[in-house]
């Protein structure tokens, strides 16, 4: 099998890529449309939705971790030619889902506890619990979206994450402006509307996705028919990739949380406000390259498959390529335009002009926002291609002490010892955090001792099912017909 060309591996990271960006994009629009939405409540509004929110999202990943691991899996047993195996793993998602569906009612329970002991100030702490209290009912649909999502985007079909992802944004951009601000005669609901349209997005992806999964071309191609049954190997292979990078989550997410309630409310509602749009920002430019990298995952996966772990690194290189461009070019932006972008999200609902304390806070952020982006490309590509791999347990290590020793322990010393650096010093060791994170990543990956690992018992088949011909009708000739060895 001759080594492709670099532009080879441009065009075919591109081709897969684009849709899982447009999904990336889209799932980052949802959460962008409930943020524009909720900003017309008012500054305390603003200041509640992204903690809010981020408290949600690092709760599902204890669930949605694990199940991010299923796109590695699937990836390497399609370049092994065994795409049955992939839909086994897939079906383990279901069943991950109703176990945290279970842990719903009672994460409800302890918003409010949560939220008092956290301290914000009242009329923010009141918008979070009850946003807070409804959101935690799409712990059940994330991990079964994210598992069939990681199967799709595994075996290369990741158009159809994107459609679901699409009808799902729709269905919340209707639902939030409906139950918000009250219209066809339903009441206005505020920011519990935005958490309503959160859960019923999420439900109706994992349902799109669940009915294609269970379709004729899957069920011929893929025996997703019967590759059902419940199993305890497979399940706790899942947690085994998938459970450091629930705990890598928990811990990077947390720590943004910590950021933006903790740290950030030392500075005022102002602050917490300024911050809060600033990272709405950052969603423009990291949220693609996750895209980018996920599309790596799989492609890294696939050559692992194949048993060619050369074409793993030359494609990881072709992402670092990519990835680090867009990024930076999206840094000279935040960098030049700091001053219009912040007056565009900081409107005053009263007055409708922006809040001037807010743009002066918010251009700040930017500033450092501009300078971390192409270490936030470098570790968002070499987290990739080590999860591609099945690398998942020496980087959760070293991002929990970056997390919480750099960003969060120096953030808080900083403020603490040097406050009339104001909000540049928290800021600061966030920039210090992401570089490390970056440089530390890509040292694991050239280290090289992500080549030892085996994710399957036996020998890759010689040749794999080259990416070009990814389609169904090769896969159809892909030794389906034995699918009770998936049981």
């Amino acid at each position: 099998m001759s080594a492709p060309t670099l532009r080879e591996e441009v065009r075919r990271l591109l081709l897969l890529a684009a849709p899982i960006i447009a999904a990336m994009v889209s799932r980052m629009a949802m959460g962008f449309i409930d943020f524009v939405m909720v900003s017309r409540l008012g500054t305390e509004a603003v200041a509640a939705i992204s903690p809010a929110t981020i408290l949600v999202f690092t709760v599902m990943c204890l669930g949605m971790g694990p199940a991010t691991s299923i796109q590695t899996y699937a990836a390497q047993a399609l370049g092994r030619r065994e795409p049955q195996a992939a839909a086994a793993y897939a079906w383990q998602s279901l069943y991950m889902a109703a176990g945290f569906t279970l842990l719903s009612y009672p994460l409800t329970q302890l918003a409010e506890p949560l939220w008092v002991l956290i301290g914000a100030p009242p009329q923010v702490q009141a918008l979070q619990v009850a946003y807070c209290r409804i959101a935690f009912w799409c712990m059940g649909f994330s991990v079964l979206t994210f598992g069939l999502e990681g199967f799709f985007n595994g075996i290369q079909k990741p158009s159809v994450s994107l459609v679901a992802t699409l009808v799902a944004l729709v269905f919340n951009a209707g639902a939030n402006y409906v139950l918000i601000f009250g219209k066809f005669g339903f009441p206005a609901m505020g920011i519990q509307g935005a958490a309503y349209a959160t859960v019923i997005a999420w439900g109706i992806r994992a349902m799109l996705l669940f009915s294609v999964f269970l379709s004729g071309e899957f069920r011929k191609t893929y025996a997703t028919n019967v590759a059902w049954p419940f199993s305890f190997e497979k399940l706790k292979g899942i947690f085994y990739v998938g459970g450091p990078t629930a705990i890598q989550w928990v811990f990077d997410i947390g720590s943004w949380f910590v950021f933006l309630s903790l740290l950030m409310k030392e500075f005022g509602t102002a602050a917490m406000a300024a911050a809060n749009i600033a990272l709405q920002y950052m969603h423009l430019s990291f949220m693609p390259a996750v895209g980018i990298g996920i599309a790596l995952n799989s492609l890294v996966g696939h050559a692992i498959g194949e048993g060619r772990p050369t074409l793993a690194i030359l494609r990881t290189r072709v992402c670092m390529i990519v990835s680090g461009t867009y990024m930076g070019l999206v840094g000279l932006i935040f960098l030049l335009a700091r001053y219009p972008l912040m007056n565009l999200m900081s409107v005053d609902p009263h007055s409708m002009a922006s809040d001037p304390e807010v743009v002066r806070l918010g251009v700040g952020m930017l500033i450092w926002a501009a300078v971390f982006q192409v270490s936030d490309a470098a570790s968002i590509t070499y987290m990739n291609a080590l999860r591609g791999a099945g690398d998942t347990r020496w980087p959760v290590v070293f991002v929990v002490l970056d997390c919480w020793v750099v960003f969060i322990g120096g953030g808080y010393l900083v403020s603490r010892l040097i406050p009339d650096w104001g909000i540049h010093g928290p800021w600061m060791m966030c920039t210090l955090y992401i570089i490390l994170y970056g440089w530390a990543l890509w040292w694991r990956f050239r280290r090289g001792a992500w080549r030892k690992i085996k994710l399957f018992k036996d020998e890759p088949r010689p040749g794999g099912i080259p990416v070009e011909r990814l389609d169904s009708d090769v896969m159809e000739s892909a030794d389906v017909a034995n699918a009770e060895a998936v049981r």
